[in-house]
C-alpha cells in the first residue's frame, strides 16, 4: 500500500492492541496484535450513481486531516471530489477498550441529492501480514449482518455498519472483487457470500437513505 502516510493513530492505554495509518483519505495499513503486523492493505469508499458514476475517494478527492487535538491520535478527515459532486468527513479513532477501529462518517452530496448516490465501503485484508490465505464471507453477529475474515494462523476480523448493509459480496481481488464490478457495473450486479483461501476483497453498500449520509463503521480483530 502508499507509504505516503497523513496520520498514525492508536487508543492511549494498553487495553487495545490496533494501530492504524492514514493515506489518501482512508485508512490503509492496520496493526494488529502487534505494531509489526499489518492486518489489512486499505480500507476505503467508492461512490457511484448507479449507471454511469464511478468515484473511489482514495484517487479522485482533495484531501484535508487533521488531529483532534494535539497529541491526540485521532483524526477529523474530509475528502471532497474533485469534481465537486460530493463530500466526505470523518472522524478515525481506536476504541480505548475493544481492539476496534471506530469510523464516524458523513456523506454530503455537493450536486444533486442524497438519493443520487451510492456509497460502498471496500476492505482489503492481509491478515497476519498475508495477502494470501485469507477467507472472507458475509455471516451474522447476534443478528446483525457482518463481513468477515479469517487465515489459518488464527488471525480474523469483522466489518459491522450501524445502519443495514444494502448489499454485500466477498471477491478475490483483481477478479470478482466489489472493485471489479462497481468500476465496470456502477453496482453491486454479483453478490458472492464467499471467497476462500486467497487474496480477497470484502465490499458492503451503506444505505444512504436508511441513515441520511450519517452512519458509523466498526472494524474489530
Amino acid at each position: 500500500t502508499s507509504s505516503a502516510k497523513s496520520g498514525v493513530g492508536t487508543a492511549l492505554n494498553r487495553t487495545s492492541k490496533v494501530w492504524f495509518t492514514l493515506s489518501h483519505g482512508i485508512l490503509n495499513e492496520i496493526y494488529y496484535p502487534r505494531v509489526d503486523m499489518p492486518c489489512t492493505r486499505d480500507f476505503g469508499l467508492i461512490v457511484t450513481s448507479g449507471s454511469n458514476f464511478f468515484s473511489e475517494e482514495k484517487r479522485h478527492c482533495r484531501f484535508e486531516i487533521e488531529p483532534f487535538e494535539h497529541d491526540v491520535p485521532g483524526y477529523r478527515l474530509v475528502n471532497t471530489d474533485l469534481g465537486n459532486r460530493y463530500r466526505i468527513e470523518k472522524e478515525i479513532f481506536a476504541d480505548p477498550y475493544r481492539n476496534v477501529i471506530v469510523q464516524k462518517i458523513r456523506f454530503v452530496p455537493l450536486t444533486g441529492l442524497l438519493a443520487d448516490y451510492r456509497l460502498h465501503a471496500l476492505l482489503a485484508p492481509h491478515l497476519g501480514s498475508n495477502g494470501t490465505n485469507n477467507t472472507g464471507w458475509i455471516g451474522d453477529y447476534k443478528g446483525i449482518s457482518m463481513l468477515l475474515a479469517d487465515n489459518p494462523a488464527g488471525y480474523a476480523l469483522a466489518l459491522g455498519s450501524s445502519t443495514l448493509w444494502h448489499g454485500m459480496s466477498i471477491g478475490f481481488t483483481g477478479y470478482s472483487d466489489g472493485w471489479q464490478d462497481l468500476s465496470r457495473n456502477f453496482q453491486l450486479t454479483q453478490q458472492y457470500e464467499r471467497a476462500e483461501n486467497g487474496n480477497v476483497a470484502l465490499t458492503g453498500e451503506i444505505d444512504l437513505n436508511a441513515c441520511g449520509g450519517e452512519f458509523i463503521l466498526t472494524l474489530g480483530f
